[in-house]
């Protein structure tokens, strides 16, 4: 399953294997060396930490203690386990990768100012001019940017309004040297403000950013890439371990596929050359008699041979289910409306649906995993025919992983019937944290162990969907970091707009 998830991100981000294979596949599990990588590796893995919201200093490509404590708790975060492993740094990378192609992110200089900093290309806005400030907005978020060039008493009245605007119960933080001059503040109904000046080529060259505490991973990565001058862009190395061992990965695991594809054909040719009878010889002297030609059989027409459960999750129609509930599907049916697969990862088990009736409810997901203990829902049409309706319950996230360790699952108490796979699980605010994959299999566990479990179902994590959305052209949608806890009632009827019933069709023959 890792390989198969290394494989799909590459085909994503677009890096091609390399013949040099920096990164075998033992490799791949080896306790992670920043030693081992290049400056522009290290840099790269600073700001990817930085939006993911655990490195708070500058990219300066020096991997010392800080960094490799933002690095673990990253991992701690994703639940994943410590020492971090060369293909947990992998993952991340990836995620930095994707963040950067999806949303324009570069390290842009700008000329009048001498100064560099990361900016969102793809996703900027400008807005109208304030005083002496060119201003920006990221379309994607709260970040907001303002520059200004001028003179030092401008610079001190600029920093001054941002150390009065900052909360009386805050600790602004305040740098001011000869050449350079910094003050970052908490100010009132959330939000925060980082103030930066220097002096190049004889004047004051001030970048000025906003954003509200959700995006405060945002301010981060944006304020810790400022430099002077033009530094080297943010991208990994083609030819470096990060970029190589992606590649081969994604290499190792076409070859096993191709290798299958071409046994699976060897074995269909050996098996008719065996099993077909050769035709049998006309004896000249005899009459042939042509045999009677069967009547043309009706066409079968197709039937439901099954169904799942999926979600909304874009307002053009796209639904998540699992792999699984598509599988052999000739055709799908949403609310009476054909639908189509787009997308399908056995790995993940995960598919991407199209053609949905357009819905302007979308299933909004947890910006972080779910906690251990969490209260949880789950929403689906299990037993569709017996039951009607949608069906929700409730319980728990019993484990944070799923069988033999799976970290791609977690373990959920909520009663799980068949139909259920595909729904969403919600946490106690009604964002999606999972995605119901599977119930497990009690007969098979009570012959292994003598004991038959209770209750023991699971989901698949919901940054795994996330992953596997963007990896798809879709952009899930994120809810707040402090969303309020919604009520039991509004919860279920928040799923029922957002949860759809999945039909599979197929000849019966």
């Amino acid at each position: 399953m890792r390989m198969r998830k290394i494989a799909a991100i590459s085909v994503v981000i677009g890096i091609a294997a390399s013949p040099s294979h920096s990164f075998t596949v033992e490799d791949m599990w080896g306790e992670f060396d920043a030693a081992s990588l290049t400056y522009d590796e290290k840099r790269f893995l600073q700001i990817s930490l930085a939006f993911e919201g655990t490195y708070t200093a500058l990219m300066d490509g020096a991997w010392g203690k800080g960094s490799q404590r933002s690095l673990e708790e990253w991992a701690v975060r994703n639940d994943l386990d410590l020492p971090v492993e060369n293909w947990e740094v992998v993952l991340l990378a990836t995620g930095g990768l994707e963040r950067f192609e999806a949303q324009g992110w570069e390290q842009r200089y700008f000329e009048p100012m001498d100064m560099s900093f990361a900016v969102p290309a793809g996703q900027m806005q400008a807005q109208p001019s304030s005083d002496a400030f060119l201003n920006y907005a990221h379309t994607a978020s709260s970040l907001r940017y303002s520059l200004t060039i001028g003179d030092l008493p401008q610079v001190t009245q600029i920093h001054n309004y941002a150390l009065g605007s900052a909360l009386a119960i805050s600790t602004p933080y305040t740098l001011r040297r000869d050449a350079v001059q910094i003050t970052s503040v908490e100010q009132p109904e959330g939000k925060l403000l980082y103030v930066r000046s220097d002096l190049r080529r004889g004047g004051w060259s001030t970048i000025v950013l906003s954003v509200l505490t959700g995006d405060r991973h945002l301010l981060n990565a944006v304020s810790g890439s400022i430099a002077k001058g033009r530094p080297a862009p943010f991208d990994l190395p083609t030819g470096g371990k990060i970029a190589t061992g992606i590649g081969s990965m994604a290499t190792i695991l076409k070859e096993l596929e191709d290798d299958k594809a071409d046994g699976g054909a060897d074995a269909l040719t050996m098996e008719r050359g065996m099993t077909v009878p050769p035709a049998a010889p006309v004896t000249p002297q005899q009459p042939v008699v042509a045999a009677p030609q069967p009547m043309p059989a009706a066409p079968a027409e197709p039937t439901k041979t099954g169904n799942g459960t999926g979600f909304v999750v874009s307002a053009e129609g796209h639904l998540l289910t699992n792999a699984h509930v598509v599988e052999g599907c000739e055709s799908l049916e949403v609310a009476g409306h054909p639908v189509q697969v787009l997308s399908v990862d056995e790995g993940f088990d995960l598919a991407l649906l199209g053609g949905a009736p357009l819905s302007a409810d979308v299933a909004a997901f947890a910006p972080r995993p779910a906690s251990l203990n969490a209260d949880i829902t789950v929403a689906g049409y299990p037993l569709n025919g017996l039951l009607s309706g949608l069906n929700v319950t409730r319980g728990s996230v019993t484990g944070l992983k799923g069988l033999g360790g799976d970290a791609t699952t977690m373990q959920i108490s909520a009663p799980v019937q068949p139909g259920n796979s595909g729904g969403p699980a919600v946490d106690s605010s009604g964002r999606v944290v999972g995605v119901v994959v599977a119930k497990l299999d009690a007969k098979r566990v009570a012959d292994a162990t003598g004991d038959i479990p209770q209750n023991v179902n699971f989901a698949i994590r919901g940054e795994i969907a996330k992953l596997f959305l963007f990896q798809n052209g879709v952009e899930p949608v994120i809810a707040e970091d402090l969303a309020q806890p919604l009520d039991p009632v509004e919860t279920a009827r928040h799923l029922d707009q957002v949860t759809r019933l999945v039909e599979c069709f197929g000849t019966v023959r």
